[in-house]
């Protein structure tokens, strides 16, 4: 016979053995989706870290540079002219160079002359002033022009410069900026101060620049190439095909710009062109090459560039169709030279979000497959 207490001992002993065996199952459940939510975190962590950074790398692939915009003073009343002269002067003569200066504005002003040396910047061809090692009164005591002169209301002015070259080094090209400065008389004379003096209050500059060449040869000698060609190897089907040209004139003298781009498909059609504006670029110096998209409509009787009928010009050659897939070729003409170059099409945009769009929809049937089992 069994006694009470002996059933009293089994019963808690089967109760015991229930709470753990409930214990540990709850245990395993809340370990196993601790482990899901900790795999599905890793999953979506994986899918955005990839996300992020393919959509970096099309940002930094299929970047478009900004445009520079260039402003002007219009306000400025006075006026020089011309603004660039080009000389040949044998060795051993005498350099003579005349301008023209008018005051287009309602005050009269003082003028005063200078003049200095310059080297373009190396990219738009803008002059970057020096000082004057060798045409100036301290280095040339023989430079001579007019002293300070006072020029009234709508009236024009001749200056005229001499320079005595008989010292200056032979068969090499010297660019020189001319400043014409004018200075408010109404200020000098409230405040008793003359052009000499640093406080004057000098009214604006004007430069006309003159790049002068010694020696016996009076034939242009420059020599243009391609110095770098900023041009992808790929590029997205949908961003278009944009490159740059920097030109360098290896040659003695300075020399215009005269080339053209032209673009083919892979079945060797002429598809666009784009024809180069003539810029001068100085003997041993850079340029940028400046250009349009060639049209009828800005070509001259003999079929060349007419500048006056060009209204944008740009650094940046942008050839962008709605969709380009294959190769394509790209001919380059700078003066003498030619250069043949391939770029390849491709939809890299569309594979990029084709391949984010992958992932998420991977993450999301994981994520559905690990709740649903």
């Amino acid at each position: 016979m069994v006694s009470p207490r002996s059933v009293v001992k089994t019963h808690s002993v089967v109760k015991t053995r229930l709470v753990a065996k409930t214990w540990l199952v709850a245990k395993t459940r809340l370990v196993a989706k601790t482990r899901l939510v900790v795999k599905t975190w890793l999953v979506v962590k994986t899918c955005l870290v990839v996300g992020s950074v393919l959509a970096v790398l099309t940002l930094l692939f299929f970047k478009t540079p900004s445009l520079l915009a260039q402003t002007t003073n219009d306000n400025f009343a006075l006026s020089v002219s011309p603004p660039v002269s080009y000389l040949y002067v044998k060795p051993g003569e005498k350099l003579r160079h005349s301008l023209i200066v008018k005051n287009n504005g309602n005050q009269p002003l003082q003028i005063s002359v200078n003049v200095t040396d310059f080297k373009p910047d190396g990219k738009t061809g803008q002059p970057v002033l020096q000082p004057g090692k060798i045409f100036n009164r301290e280095a040339n005591p023989d430079l001579a022009f007019d002293e300070p002169f006072t020029l009234l209301p709508n009236r024009s002015h001749s200056i005229n410069l001499q320079f005595d070259v008989a010292e200056v080094v032979q068969d090499k090209e010297y660019p020189l900026a001319i400043l014409i400065s004018a200075y408010n008389m109404d200020a000098q004379a409230n405040s008793g101060q003359d052009t000499n003096s640093s406080q004057a209050r000098v009214a604006g500059t004007v430069v006309s620049n003159l790049i002068v060449y010694i020696g016996d040869e009076e034939t242009n000698q420059g020599r243009l190439e391609i110095a770098e060609l900023n041009l992808p190897k790929f590029v997205d089907s949908f961003e278009g095909i944009m490159f740059e040209i920097l030109a360098r004139n290896t040659g003695k003298t300075a020399t215009l710009i005269q080339g053209k781009t032209v673009i083919e498909n892979i079945f060797k059609q002429t598809i666009n062109e784009y024809i180069f504006y003539p810029d001068f670029v100085l003997a041993n110096s850079t340029r940028m090459v400046r250009g349009v998209e060639l049209t009828s409509d800005i070509l001259d009787a003999e079929g060349l560039l007419d500048p006056e009928k060009v209204n944008n010009l740009n650094t940046q050659f942008l050839y962008k169709p709605p969709f380009m897939i294959g190769m394509y070729r790209l001919h380059f003409q700078l003066g003498q030279q030619r250069l043949n170059q391939t770029v390849v099409a491709l939809p890299f945009s569309l594979l990029i979000a084709v391949g984010v769009g992958f992932l998420m929809y991977w993450g999301y049937k994981k994520i559905k497959s690990r709740f649903s089992g």
